[in-house]
């Protein structure tokens, strides 16, 4: 392989329903243990660093939502904590594993910024934070980008957008936008787009084009967007890897989650 990506996004971390490591220590020292369901989410994520040491990985690519911010319109309801330091701490601590694997060389790092909601504080951004603290390159909202010694570009961003009914019609509509926007000569070709924001893993190839919509490290949560249609955001739990042959041809893999963990809507007997 000429290149091999991780790609990843919307860890959430300090969600009470995300990855979570087996225990945390504040500033003061207080342990913060995680909860089985955290801690399945924990045993997947590093199965997922096994299979990146395994592939051989070079990159990692984060697409934002690393942490779940300070959650102030459920008044902090669905948090471990909303102390923003600790969640870069923590952010630092989960993605060290990918980016500083053991026995093997240092990864690059690549991160970009999720939803403003999750940033919590203007003028600030933890995840930048964690992409500094880590040594990455901090891309911000968009980039089109170029990897070393590979003609493709990628075009990746967090996203915003919704989609009531089917997700995979607006990627196609996006799809079809930006090969407009490459004849009429206001973009370059644009070979790869990624996003992440809805937890779950789509991925539409057409004859030049690769469409990757990122999976999630986070389980189905009790807020308002989520109880609009129960069974559209049951998400996918886990990463992707991405490979780049030595004639520029992509593969698209995902390594999710089996079976997820239910915190607030498993099968309760009364």
């Amino acid at each position: 392989m000429k290149r091999v990506l991780a790609a990843i996004s919307d860890l959430h971390l300090f969600s009470r329903y995300a990855l979570f490591p087996p225990s945390f220590k504040t500033t003061e020292g207080m342990e913060i243990l995680a909860s089985p369901g955290q801690a399945e989410i924990w045993n997947h994520y590093l199965k997922y660093t096994e299979v990146c040491a395994r592939d051989q990985v070079d990159t990692v690519v984060v697409v934002g939502d690393t942490v779940h911010g300070q959650n102030y319109i459920e008044r902090g309801t669905l948090l471990v904590s909303a102390d923003l330091d600790e969640q870069v701490d923590m952010g630092v601590t989960v993605l060290d594993l990918l980016v500083n694997p053991p026995d093997l060389p240092k990864r690059k790092l690549i991160m970009f910024s999720g939803s403003g909601y999750h940033k919590s504080t203007k003028g600030h951004n933890p995840e930048k934070d964690i992409c500094d603290r880590l040594g990455g390159v901090w891309k911000g909202p968009i980039a089109n980008l170029k990897f070393t010694s590979c003609e493709k570009v990628f075009n990746i961003q967090h996203g915003e957008s919704a989609a009531y009914i089917y997700r995979e019609m607006l990627m196609g509509r996006e799809m079809m936008f930006t090969k407009y926007a490459e004849a009429t000569n206001k973009v370059p070709k644009i070979d790869v787009m990624i996003r992440g924001h809805w937890h779950n893993f789509i991925y539409i190839h057409e004859k030049d084009t690769h469409m990757i919509q990122l999976p999630c490290w986070i389980a189905y949560e009790p807020s308002k967007p989520y109880l609009k249609s129960y069974g559209k955001m049951q998400p996918d739990i886990g990463g992707c890897i991405l490979y780049l042959d030595d004639n520029d041809r992509l593969r698209v893999w995902h390594f999710t989650m089996d079976e997820i963990p239910h915190f607030v809507d498993k099968v309760e007997v009364e």
